[in-house]
């Protein structure tokens, strides 16, 4: 949950160093991590429950990594050869990232073909960052969807040679790689128009027909807290909702989600999912006639998983209508989706479970962990859209909401003028 192509950066600091490529502890400290889990381990096996358990979010864990700024360009220069000579932290959810500028006037032959628009530093979470073997499947996955021309970050391989290391900053371990920074504007920064809501669809269904013959072990058993099926687990954190007739709709949710949709989840289409597919990890740039926007990349593969297709379309589908502040524009994101692969009347039936789903999901996370960060306002980015939003479809339109998509996208296709 991060966005890189936010225009609010922090800018932290504009220095350079003498590089020192004899200063390189990467390898050791991968052998110091005595915190990897063996979930996803790529076994025929399903893992201990309890290391399962281990790798989801507790109540009053607060995993963001505490970073300096010193400790980001001394792990730029240590483990990429970087000299540094603009660094700006980018808002993230519960990981740390920051956009880095390298210093062209210092010679790094550790970075054979460098990237002219920067680098993201992502240094991950306490927890996600347990499961090394999570880690790598995230960058196998960006070079996989790179290889399919599909725009995303590529991973940059550090001094050992390797796309991630973990790292012990103050106390904690933590994976930490380099991207290559995605230019463009983000979906959210642009106006939200039918022709962009259905490319959206499309989109991401060229993307999860690309993701469909990507495999890794670690994402066999993996999980977290993110994860459409793990809903019920937000059970845990309603004590942040302190409005109580908003606490008893996220139950209501959470209830119907478990006994219509998580029922019957064995029966659906499991693939690997981007499974975050939202308004700040879509980028854009001007289309052509110069007042649309086409779909350039997509960014931030956190929240990849082997999960239901419906899951991935569900997901989208919230984030779709959060954006648009209209129920009737998911009718034109399904459409555009549908156009690539088609969704069974069955599947359909679900969307508006998974959406209320997510939107608690959302909605609930973001107040726990608000109530960790006060000062992180990115966590309450959805705050307000997403209660009006949950409201409306759960309480307003719920029976009616399936036949609004219909029409809406429907309407779209057939009108002279997409």
């Amino acid at each position: 949950m991060e966005q890189w192509n936010n225009v609010e950066l922090t800018n932290m600091s504009k220095k350079s160093y003498t590089l020192n490529h004899a200063f390189n502890m990467a390898e050791k400290l991968n052998n110091e991590n005595a915190t990897v889990t063996s979930n996803g381990n790529g076994s025929d096996s399903e893992p201990p429950k309890e290391q399962t358990e281990s790798l989801l979010l507790k109540p009053g864990s607060d995993v963001k990594p505490k970073v300096e700024p010193d400790d980001v360009e001394n792990l730029l220069r240590r483990l990429y050869g970087i000299t540094v000579s603009e660094v700006k932290e980018i808002l993230a959810y519960d990981d740390r990232n920051f956009l880095i500028h390298e210093d062209s006037n210092v010679k790094n032959p550790l970075i054979v073909s460098h990237c002219p628009h920067g680098y993201v530093l992502k240094i991950m979470n306490s927890l996600d960052s347990k499961n090394e073997k999570i880690v790598d499947a995230q960058n196998q996955v960006m070079l996989y969807l790179s290889k399919q021309q599909i725009k995303c970050p590529r991973p940059i391989a550090n001094a050992s040679g390797k796309y991630y290391s973990v790292e012990k900053l103050n106390g904690t371990a933590h994976a930490v790689r380099l991207l290559e920074f995605v230019p463009g504007q983000i979906f959210r920064e642009v106006p939200i128009t039918n022709y962009l809501l259905f490319q959206s669809g499309e989109y991401l269904a060229k993307l999860d027909r690309a993701l469909k013959d990507f495999s890794h072990e670690a994402y066999e058993n993996h999980t977290t807290t993110w994860l459409l099926q793990n809903v019920p687990r937000v059970r845990e954190f309603l004590f942040a909702v302190k409005d109580q007739e908003r606490k008893e709709l996220c139950e209501e949710v959470i209830d119907a989600f478990e006994s219509k949709v998580l029922s019957v989840v064995s029966t659906l289409e499991h693939q690997i999912i981007h499974g975050d597919f939202n308004e700040s990890n879509i980028v854009v740039e001007p289309a052509p006639n110069q007042t649309d926007h086409n779909i350039k990349g997509v960014i931030d593969f956190g929240d990849t998983s082997k999960s239901p297709l419906l899951f991935e379309v569900g997901i989208a589908l919230t984030y779709m209508m959060l954006e648009a502040k209209d129920l009737a524009s998911g009718g034109v994101f399904l459409a555009g989706f549908a156009s690539i692969k088609p969704i069974s009347s069955t599947e359909l039936g679900y969307l508006k479970y998974c959406v209320a789903a997510r939107l608690v999901q959302s909605l609930v996370l973001g107040l726990y962990t608000h109530s960790l960060h006060p000062t992180n306002d990115y966590l309450l980015s959805t705050q307000q859209a997403g209660w009006q939003l949950l409201e409306k479809l759960w309480r307003e339109s719920f029976d009616s909401v399936d036949e609004l998509w219909s029409t809406a996208g429907h309407q779209y296709l057939t009108q002279s003028n997409k």
